[in-house]
Parts: C-alpha cells; sequence; structure tokens
C-alpha cells in the first residue's frame, strides 16, 4: 500500500490530464497537449475543517468521511444515448444503487439533469432519484446520496458554428432549473450541486470561462437560502486540476478575477486528475512513467509497483499545486477529488505498444493507493467509474479505453478491485443485463492468469553517455532531475520538453507576462551545479511559424544563472536573431553578462525577456524551440 506523506520534496513533470471522463464526449477527445511544470517543493496543508457541511440521515459528515465511499455513476448500458426506450429506466437504477450499495458506496455522483428522455418522458436524472426514494422506502436504512450534476457547456457547442467561451448556451438554465426543482423534491438525497463537468480547462471543446460558471454558482448559493431544506446543499464546480490551480488559459480568463471569485464562492472544491491519460499525452510523465535501467532487473510486479508509486506522487503533486494556489484566496475551502480513474483495456495508446498503462491490476493498485491517500486526507474520491460505458470513445472500437474504466464491465465480469464482491452480489441475486444471470470474477478470480495479459511500463533503452566533457542539459531528454519551468506562479511563460524529439518549446505568453517580463528555466531544484571547467554553452534554436504561433522578433536573452547572478546573450538585438531554421550557437562563457560562479551554477539554462530588453508592446505569442544544449570543456 502506498503511504501517505504530507510534504513531496520534489515534485514530477506536471501536465493537464485529458478529457474523456466526463460525461458528454461522445467521440474521441482532444490532445490538451502539456501543461507548465509547477514549483519544485509545496507542502499539501491538512485539510480544513467546514461548518454546516453536508450530512447523512444520521448526522455523519459524508464529505470526507471514510465511512461514506463515493464513486462517479453513468446508468448507460448501451453503445449510444439516445431519447426512447434505452434511457435508463427506474428499475434499472434500481438494480444498480443495489449493485453499488452491496460494494459499499454511499455516495454516487451524476453529470446532467437533463438530456435524453425515456418514453415516458423522464430523463435518466429524474429515474435515479426516483430508484432511490423508493429504496429508501423500501428499507429506511438505505443510503444513497446524490452529488447532482448540471451540464454547462458553451454558446454553439455541438454545432457547426464556433463556440463562444463567454456565453452560455441557452439550455444551461434549463439544467439548472431542473436541478433546483429536483433538489426541492429530494432533499434527503441530493447533498451537493455541482455546476460544470471539466467546463472550464481549455482543452476541452465545449469550455466556458469561469463567468459562466460563477454565474450559476451565484444564483444556487442565493437560491439554495430560501427553504430550509436546501439551505444546507453545497456548490461546486468539478474541474481539471490546471483549472484550480491558475495554470489553463481559459481559467485564467480575466487575469484570474473570475477564477478567484469562483474559489471563494463555491463551498468546496472538486478537482479532477488522470495520470493514466498522462502517461499518453504529458511528453514529460510519459517518459517519468517508464521504467528506468536500474530496475529492469526485477520482477513485472515490482516493476509495476515502481512506476505506481510514481503515478501516485505524480497525482499526489498535481493536488499540492492546486492547494496552494486555492489556500492564497480562500485557505478554508476543502478539496475532494471529483474524478481520477484507471482504464483496464485500450487500442488506443494505453494499451500493447503503446504506454501500456490498462489493466486491471494496475487500475486496483492506483484505486487502492487514491482511496489510502483520500482516506488520510481526509477528501472523498469520487472514484471514477461505477460501471464500463459502452457509449463514449470510438464506439466501433469495442477496446476503446474510455469504455472500460468501470469497476464492472457491461458483460458483469467483476474486476481485480471487486473480485471479493462477486459472491456477495450473487448471494443478493443482483444481476445487471448479466449475459450468464450472474456476475463473475474477471479472469477467472485467479490472479496468475491475470498477470499473464499485464505488460510493464515501457522500458527506457540503455544509451550511451555523452563524449567526455559535456554536460548535457538537454539530449534526448532533460539531465537527471531537471525540470523545465516557467517563472512565477501563475507561469510567466511555458515550458516543456517533447522527449519524443528532444525538443524544448518555450512558448510566451502576452497574457501571463509580469510588468518585469517574462522567464523560464531548467534546472534541478534541489541540487546546484559545478561547472567548473566548462567554458561554452551550445545550443540549437529556431522559431516556429504555425496557427498558434507567430515569429518571435521581440528582444529576449538566453543564457544561464549561477548564484552570481543573470548571464545572457541578445537575441533580436544584438549578435543573434531568431529565424524559422535550425541554427547552432555556441557561445564562450566570457561572452555572458556578469561574472558567473561556475562552481555554483543554478539554472544551467535559461529563456527570459527582463531588465534593458523588456518591451511588453513587442511581446507576442510565438513559441521558440531548443535542442541539443549542452556545456562544453
Amino acid at each position: 500500500m502506498k503511504s501517505f506523506k504530507l510534504k513531496t520534496t520534489a515534485l514530477l513533470g506536471f501536465a493537464m490530464a485529458i478529457a474523456g471522463c466526463g460525461d458528454e464526449i461522445i467521440g474521441e477527445p482532444s490532445n490538451p497537449g502539456v501543461g507548465p511544470t509547477p514549483p519544485p517543493s509545496v507542502e499539501l496543508a491538512p485539510q480544513p475543517q467546514a461548518a454546516n457541511a453536508p450530512k447523512s440521515a444520521n448526522g455523519d459528515v459524508l464529505l470526507g468521511n471514510p465511512e461514506y465511499k463515493a464513486v462517479s455513476y453513468g446508468a448507460w448500458r448501451t453503445n449510444a444515448r439516445i431519447d426512447g426506450a434505452t434511457v435508463p429506466s427506474v428499475e434499472q437504477q434500481k438494480e444498480d444503487m443495489k449493485i453499488l450499495s452491496a460494494l459499499g458506496i454511499k455516495v454516487i455522483r451524476t453529470y446532467n439533469t437533463q438530456g435524453y428522455t425515456g418514453l415516458d418522458g423522464k430523463t435518466e436524472a429524474q429515474n435515479l432519484l426516483q430508484a432511490i426514494s423508493e429504496l429508501k422506502q423500501d428499507d429506511p436504512s438505505f443510503e444513497m446520496y446524490v452529488i447532482l450534476g448540471i451540464w454547462i457547456d458553451a454558446l454553439n457547442s455541438w454545432s457547426d458554428k464556433t463556440p463562444d467561451a463567454t456565453q452560455n448556451n441557452p439550455v444551461n438554465y434549463d439544467e439548472v432549473a431542473a436541478a433546483k426543482e429536483l433538489a426541492l423534491a429530494y432533499p434527503d438525497i441530493i447533498k451537493v450541486i455541482a455546476v460544470g463537468n471539466e467546463a472550464m480547462v481549455e482543452w476541452a471543446p465545449y469550455h466556458v470561462t469561469p463567468k459562466v460558471i460563477l454565474e450559476h454558482v451565484n444564483d444556487l448559493q442565493s437560491w439554495k437560502k430560501n427553504a430550509d431544506t436546501t439551505k444546507d446543499i453545497w456548490i461546486t464546480t468539478s474541474e481539471n486540476h490546471a483549472v484550480w490551480a491558475g495554470l489553463d488559459g481559459n481559467g485564467n480568463y480575466e487575469e484570474q478575477a473570475y477564477l478567484k471569485q469562483l474559489i471563494k464562492a463555491v463551498d468546496y472544491v472538486s478537482l479532477h486528475t488522470y495520470a493514466h491519460h498522462d502517461t499518453l499525452h504529458s511528453p514529460t510523465f510519459k517518459e517519468e512513467w517508464k521504467i528506468p535501467v536500474s530496475q529492469q532487473h526485477l520482477s513485472k510486479e515490482e516493476q509495476i509497483d515502481y512506476s505506481m508509486d510514481i503515478v501516485h506522487d505524480y497525482t499526489v503533486s498535481q493536488i499540492q499545486v492546486a492547494q496552494a494556489f486555492i489556500n492564497n484566496i480562500d485557505p478554508t475551502k476543502q478539496i475532494h477529488i471529483g474524478e481520477t480513474g484507471w482504464s483496464t483495456i485500450s487500442t488506443d495508446g494505453y494499451g500493447a505498444g503503446g504506454t501500456q498503462a490498462a489493466d486491471e491490476y494496475k487500475q486496483k493498485i492506483f484505486h487502492d493507493n487514491m482511496r489510502d491517500f483520500s482516506n488520510d486526507f481526509g477528501a472523498s474520491l469520487f472514484y471514477f467509474q461505477a460501471f464500463d460505458e459502452p457509449w463514449k470513445g470510438d464506439t466501433s472500437n469495442v477496446n476503446h479505453s474510455e469504455q472500460h474504466f468501470g469497476l464492472i464491465d457491461i458483460n458483469c465480469n467483476v474486476k481485480h478491485l471487486e473480485w471479493n464482491s462477486v459472491t456477495k452480489l450473487n448471494k443478493l441475486g443482483l444481476t445487471r443485463d448479466c449475459p450468464t444471470g450472474a456476475f463473475t470474477a474477471s479472469f477467472g478470480g485467479d490472479l496468475p492468469t491475470l498477470m499473464e495479459s499485464v505488460l510493464t511500463p515501457p522500458h527506457v533503452a540503455e544509451v550511451a553517455p555523452p563524449p567526455e566533457g559535456t554536460f548535457e542539459v538537454l539530449g534526448d531528454t532533460l539531465f537527471d532531475g531537471a525540470q523545465a519551468f516557467g517563472w512565477e506562479t501563475p507561469i510567466t511563460a511555458w515550458a516543456g520538453v517533447d522527449n519524443a524529439t528532444g525538443i524544448l518549446t518555450v512558448a510566451t505568453l502576452p497574457d501571463g507576462a509580469k510588468e518585469w517580463g517574462w522567464g523560464i528555466g531548467v534546472a534541478n531544484p534541489s541540487q546546484n551545479i559545478d561547472l567548473t571547467g566548462y567554458t561554452k554553452l551550445t545550443f540549437k534554436v529556431r522559431g516556429v511559424v504555425s496557427d498558434e504561433s507567430v515569429m518571435a522578433e521581440f528582444p529576449f536573452f538566453v543564457g544561464f544563472q549561477s548564484t552570481a547572478g543573470n548571464h545572457w546573450i541578445k537575441f533580436n538585438t544584438g549578435d543573434y536573431t531568431l529565424n524559422g531554421s535550425w541554427q547552432t550557437v555556441t557561445v564562450n562563457v566570457n561572452n555572458f553578462s556578469g561574472k558567473p560562479t561556475m562552481n555554483d551554477v543554478n539554472t544551467p539554462f535559461s529563456v527570459s525577456s527582463i531588465d534593458e530588453v523588456w518591451d511588453p508592446s513587442k511581446l507576442t505569442k510565438s513559441n521558440i524551440e531548443f535542442k541539443e544544449i549542452a556545456w562544453l570543456k
């Protein structure tokens, strides 16, 4: 079991998690790219205590209580979500609630109040709440509480028009109105209303600005005070960790003014994190996830344990960075994990020949580690997902990862994580359209059989060392322990390395630069470097022209930092000019500004625009690429 630590001294590479686990994306989710690197060390503060927290029927606090195990719930059993006979019925959802109750689940999270309508004119959400209510009438001791989701998206979403993130889709107001009606009808069941699901993160194609979410949160906060039955409902929004950390471009709309108001307005923060997706979509974490040469002699299980420890630390680091940002605004706000999970099957990049993350063995390790962490920290963990969802991802590919995050698959195979529950489910006579009429343990409940299908993460290839007398800042990857990071929080510029190409990209952010300028660095935050005897810095550089980048024609510095200060050469105002072709630049240390202490270098490579070269009127949104960065003797 992964032990919980309040402090992590070195954060792993930081990346935005991809979508794919909300309730509305039907096709292939877009690749969000890579997020910025966080500060080198952040301490996780204890979870604050909260007054007037939602409570169970017997007065127990629900959120953060290990006795009230939580899960994300999607009811659909078909490979398409359409109006009509396939809308999950009351009876089907009563069956689901009995199954989840048998697994020890007492709190579920949903995603929308409207949407598809059954033959009886009722929605999935209406049927769910009626199902729980009837179960409670039949057995007053039955407990199932709901975090009721409200789907929010931008004007023109899901159409051939360009979405307008600053404006509501008109149906958003219908979603909110339905939530109010349901909360009034079922006050003993609905304990939280969550406005939006990954609705602000920039890579979501339907994203809205925080101002839109804030409008609905404020409306619900005012509305709930009008009745004694609703006054204790908590209001939140469920969002990607990067938004809550102040690291997302759309989340930072209007210089974070609305994001900060939103943090103050919600009753708690519902945070999403998906290391599983980042094994593919984060170039940095994709490499950190791999098995290094030094660990490749271990058994399969030991190699997987090694990587899953890295996964756990990486996940906690995202929570830490978000908490640090949140606490600077409102330290009274609790954080609960609105979504995290692990797929068990994949032919779309997470399986054999890809990141090799998807399987039931790793799912159980990830789940158990996160349950231990959340229980120790005092957070609810809405593990994603209760059941496999065949309508998601590429529906022509039954092995698409988005369809396989559940604890139980669509054919009633109970996954490794819940093997111990099979007998209980069958003794209770429960079924879920099971082909055999009963639940079965996947892989026959036999661990050796499961392990035959389990792959270790990819192995790091052994590479020859660089020539003697060379210190590689960036070869195929950054030097040991190094990170590429933007200065300040929120960052003033973005930096990240694609380990598939060995290219460091510096992305300038006109909206992120400060009055003093911007900058990025490459460094090992826990160790300075002795470069005594090294006389030259060499690197290759080019500017990028694309739909998202114009050629950087503004002046900037390239250089390094020692304990004596900054040491630069100038680009676009002096001896060096950026263009669209790779050019090799080799600079004698004596030609850098200042008098460096070469035995105490804290940042062996940096790029910035400050001091005499900083001109905010000239800064553009531009990408500058570097590779083959090295110090030579």
